[in-house]
C-alpha cells in the first residue's frame, strides 16, 4: 500500500475525516469522540461555508483543518472536503454524531480487506441503546399491510430502498450477522477508500439535502462500489422523529423530501405510486401524533 494508506511510523491506516457542517453545537463533542478511538484520524476536514465560518467556537485539535466553502449545502461541502481529503481511507461523517471508540477499526478492518466496497456502521439510539432502525411494533396485521403498500410481495426488507423509494435501515440485532450487504447507506457516517469518492456536488436543489444518502449510495452502486453495513462498528445519534415537530417545520421537510424523493424515483426508474401513498400515510401519522397529544395535554390540565 502506498504512504496514503499506511503510516510508516505507526503501521496504521491514514484515515481521513470529511464533516459538513454549519457549526452545529455538538461538532465539538463529534471531533473529541473520533480523537477518543483507536484509530485516530490523520485529518478531520470541517467544511463549512464562510458566513458560519466567523462564528464557529474554536477548535483547538491538532488534526483539525477547517475549509471554509464557496458552496452551501451538504453534499456540495462534502465535495469540497473530499477533494481536499489527502489520505487513502476517507470518512464522511455529520457533526452530531457519537462514534464509538473502536467504530473506525472496525469499518477499516473489512474495508482493506474489500477494495470495491464502501462501508457504514449500526447507528444505534443513544436514549434507547437501540438500532435507530429497530422495526416499529405496529402489530403483525397493520405492519404486513403497510410494507405490502410500501414494497409490494417482497414487504418488510432491511438494507433496501422500498418500491415507494423509502429506505429500511438494518438493526444488526435483528439477525445478529458480523455484515449485511445492503442497497443503501446512510450519509451520517460512511468510509470510503479515496479512489471510490464521488466528487461531484450530485445533489440537483438549494438547500437542506433531502434523501441525498440514497442518491449517493445509486450513484456509489453504479460504480460497482457495494454498500456494507459492519455491526460491529457502532455509532450513536439523538433520534428526532418527524411527527416531534411542529407544524410549520414537518411541512417544509414534507416539501423538501418529497421533491429529492420525486427526483429520486425519476433516476431510478421506480413508478410513483407507492411514494405518494407513503407521503398520505405520513401526513396521516403526524395528525394523529398531534391531535392525541393535544387530547393528552387538555384532559392532563382539566383534571
Amino acid at each position: 500500500m502506498s504512504n496514503s494508506y499506511i503510516s510508516e511510523q505507526t503501521l496504521k491506516p491514514m484515515v481521513s475525516v470529511v464533516i459538513a457542517t454549519l457549526g452545529g453545537s455538538t461538532l465539538p463533542d463529534t471531533i473529541e469522540g473520533l480523537n477518543r478511538g483507536t484509530v485516530v484520524p490523520a485529518e478531520i476536514l470541517v467544511c463549512i461555508p464562510e458566513l458560519e465560518a466567523s462564528t464557529i467556537a474554536p477548535l483547538i485539535f491538532d488534526n483539525v483543518r477547517i475549509v471554509v466553502t464557496d458552496v452551501r449545502g451538504q453534499v456540495a461541502q462534502r465535495a469540497v472536503g473530499f477533494h481536499q481529503a489527502q489520505y487513502g481511507f476517507v470518512m464522511q461523517l455529520d457533526d452530531d454524531m457519537s462514534v464509538e471508540s473502536r467504530c473506525i477499526e472496525h469499518l477499516l478492518d473489512v474495508l482493506m480487506q474489500s477494495p470495491d466496497c464502501a462501508v457504514a456502521p449500526a447507528l444505534i439510539n443513544i436514549a434507547t441503546n437501540e438500532s435507530v432502525y429497530k422495526k416499529p411494533d405496529s402489530g403483525e396485521l397493520v405492519g404486513h399491510i403497510y410494507y405490502w403498500l410500501m414494497n409490494g410481495s417482497r414487504g418488510y426488507r432491511e438494507g433496501e430502498i422500498e418500491r415507494s423509494g423509502s429506505p429500511v435501515g438494518v438493526d444488526t440485532a435483528r439477525q445478529g450477522k458480523a455484515q449485511y450487504l445492503v442497497e443503501w447507506l446512510a450519509g451520517g457516517c460512511v468510509l470510503h477508500r479515496k479512489e471510490n469518492l464521488v466528487l461531484e456536488n450530485f445533489y440537483p436543489f438549494h438547500g437542506k439535502a433531502f434523501c441525498e444518502d440514497i442518491f449517493h449510495s445509486f450513484l456509489l452502486q453504479q460504480r460497482k462500489i457495494r454498500l456494507i453495513v459492519v455491526s460491529q462498528a457502532r455509532c450513536g445519534l439523538d433520534l428526532v422523529l418527524p411527527t416531534d415537530s411542529d407544524l410549520v417545520d414537518f411541512w417544509r421537510e414534507i416539501r423538501g423530501d418529497f421533491r429529492a424523493r420525486r427526483y429520486f424515483m425519476k433516476l431510478s426508474a421506480r413508478r410513483p405510486e407507492r411514494m405518494y401513498i407513503f407521503y398520505f400515510l405520513r401526513i396521516c401519522r403526524y395528525i394523529y401524533k398531534r391531535v392525541t397529544n393535544y387530547s393528552k395535554v387538555h384532559l392532563s390540565v382539566s383534571i
